[in-house]
């Protein structure tokens, strides 16, 4: 999908000498050089500082590696997509992790497969498969087909598929540990000497909305954060820290007790595909929201 001298010239940048980037591409130094100097001719682009100690990146050279990078990503899920489309009738592989768990999917997908009996379901871990949780999103329609969990209405803008299936409230997490008797709802008093932990702002409108509500009751010990983790949980606990979640991942920490918003804030939650979903995953999208609109959801 690329030419050998773009894929040898990002070897090269990365390596920082041409024996070394010979070495892993499995060719003598002489044709690496010669590929790169083809490469700089034809381009009318002098791309690289030699030296005896190695090669450095100009500053032509380093706008077009960052450039070329994003070619050769796009170009391996621009075929990944291809052969999932061939594929067809292959597995759905459906992405989850501690915080993306799975709790309305089986049951959308047990009565899948009641109408596509040949369907059926691979479990990717996200973190097995090296996905951070602030970069889910570009393994959608290359490693996996779907995940389930929030929607972030600013970050996943036009780069996804999204099916809601729910509108879950905001709520605070508050260590058990904390002192004092928890209130029924969150209230001024409760946030006068507490220090909160949200996201940043920016990544969700219907989040931003519940940190204003927030900061009108007197909040204002807030870290902002640019992505939650399992350790993100816990470290709340261990320093007695509350976290603005939702009641849906009431069960994320155990020693976190879910405390609700006078007022109420909520976010859509559901089923995220690719923008290019397969066509097995796209059945899965036109069941699930068939299923929307019968009882059958109600049972989660």
């Amino acid at each position: 999908m690329y030419s050998r001298q773009v894929e040898s010239f990002i070897e090269t940048a990365n390596a920082g000498s041409f024996s070394k980037a010979a070495r892993t591409l499995y060719i003598a130094p002489s044709s690496l050089i010669q590929q790169i100097d083809l490469l700089e001719q034809r381009l009318g682009v002098v791309l690289f500082e030699r030296g005896h100690r190695g090669v450095t990146l100009t500053e032509a050279g380093e706008s077009l590696y960052r450039d070329a990078v994003e070619i050769v990503r796009h170009s391996h899920e621009a075929v990944a997509r291809a052969r999932l489309i061939q594929k067809g009738e292959g597995s759905i592989r459906v992405a989850t992790s501690l915080l993306m768990k799975c709790r309305m999917l089986p049951g959308i997908w047990s009565h899948m497969v009641e109408d596509t009996p040949e369907a059926h379901m691979e479990i990717i871990s996200l973190e097995g498969a090296g996905f951070e949780p602030g970069n889910y999103l570009r393994g959608l329609g290359v490693s996996y087909d779907v995940m389930e969990g929030l929607f972030m209405s600013e970050l996943y803008q036009e780069q996804c598929l999204f099916l809601e299936l729910a509108r879950v409230p905001l709520c605070l997490a508050v260590p058990r540990s904390l002192d004092g008797e928890m209130p029924d709802v969150v209230d001024a008093e409760m946030l006068h000497d507490l220090d909160l932990v949200m996201m940043k702002p920016g990544v969700s409108a219907d989040y931003d909305a519940a940190r204003s509500y927030l900061a009108s009751l007197g909040a204002n010990r807030i870290t902002d954060i640019p992505f939650y983790t399992m350790e993100l949980f816990a470290d709340c606990e261990i320093n007695k820290r509350a976290i603005v979640t939702t009641e849906i991942w009431k069960d994320i920490h155990p020693d976190l007790v879910c405390v609700p918003f006078a007022e109420l804030h909520d976010m859509p939650y559901g089923l995220i595909f690719s923008g290019h979903p397969s066509a097995q995953a796209l059945r899965l999208y036109q069941r699930a929201k068939e299923m929307i609109q019968e009882p059958l959801l109600d049972q989660f």
